[in-house]
């Protein structure tokens, strides 16, 4: 049976080693469910994108096929011509606010570096890296 060594003094230079490294453990574990969490919601709503283009490219050429069939045919190129305008008008007006939202997210890791930045301070690091 392995003998167990008694804890370290409070104060000493093994306690104080003992307690960064359990820190460190600690702030890479919240790191790793920060990039968990990440991976989860980039996965997820790159499926429910994939989806809702699937779907609405599915909904878009049944729409079609029913303008195309009761449009008259004097009037028929106009009036997919206008479709064509309306959907990609609305293509650039998704990719833009796709792209607002994308800029506006806050950054990866944000927590993780909060309680970094907490810890140096606590240690007495002075301002935060």
């Amino acid at each position: 049976m392995p003998q167990r060594q008694p804890p370290p003094r409070p104060g000493s230079l093994r306690s104080f080693a003992g307690g960064v490294v359990s820190l460190l453990l600690t702030r890479a574990e919240l790191l790793s469910l920060e990039a968990q969490e990440l991976k989860d919601d980039i996965i997820g709503s790159l499926f429910t994108g994939m989806l809702a283009l699937i779907l609405i490219a599915v909904g878009l050429t049944a729409g079609l096929l029913l303008v195309w069939t009761l449009t008259p045919p004097a009037q028929r190129a106009w009036v997919l011509a206008a479709c064509a305008l309306l959907f990609c008008g609305a293509g650039v007006w998704l990719g833009f606010s796709l792209r607002r939202r994308l800029r506006d997210q806050g950054p990866a890791f944000a927590t993780t570096l909060e309680e970094v930045r907490k810890d140096w301070a606590a240690l007495g690091g002075g301002d935060a890296p």
